[in-house]
């Protein structure tokens, strides 16, 4: 039992040298070195839930009234969340011990996609949707998502037509608009 360990520890040691070999000579950063997206456990409810909450109480104000986020944090409960782990719909991006960004998947429906403001503009949203889009591609040509102010841009960067602008009225007369969007991959 001792000599199998010990082989498997140097087996680790190796492949993690090599790897880091290999993504120090295609110039791959330490960031992307430690990075893995995992279907996330019902342990990880409450991390998940702050990862929402803060991304939303940080960006939103930018585009929102005050209503308006307050809709979306109410929207987004530990509650719910907890509701779609326990399902299997939620995915996360690990960056180290760190849930960095968090995506969910209903049918052919990509939604509650969330980066930590500290990881945006570091490639975290593209490869959570590529992942949550590899996904639904094994099933589906269509892709849809309800995209909200600040995504909007993102999603059609990647490829995502607007199918339909709706409207949702609030409490004090407030508005929430978003784009219904699709992307169909044949």
């Amino acid at each position: 039992m001792l000599k199998k360990i010990y082989y498997k520890e140097l087996w680790n040691k190796h492949f993690r040298a090599s790897f880091i070999e290999v993504n120090k000579a295609m110039n791959i950063s330490k960031f992307d070195e430690e990075f893995m997206i995992i279907k996330a456990e019902n342990m990880q409810s409450a991390n998940v839930y702050s990862v929402v909450q803060t991304t939303i109480q940080e960006i939103y104000p930018r585009y929102y009234t005050d209503e308006v986020v307050h809709f979306f944090l109410e929207l987004h409960s530990v509650e719910a969340i907890s509701e779609d782990i326990s399902k299997g719909m939620v995915y996360v991006f690990m960056c180290g011990d760190t849930i960095a960004a968090t995506g969910t998947i209903e049918g052919n429906h990509i939604n509650r996609v969330y980066v930590l403001p500290e990881y945006r503009g570091k490639g975290v949203g593209k490869r959570i949707m590529d992942y949550l889009e590899d996904i639904i591609l094994k099933s589906y040509n269509e892709i849809w998502v309800d995209a909200s102010l600040p995504a909007g841009g993102f999603y059609q960067k990647r490829g995502y037509a607007t199918k339909d602008h709706q409207e949702y009225q609030l409490e004090n007369d407030k508005i929430l608009a978003y784009e219904v969007m699709c992307k169909v991959v044949l």
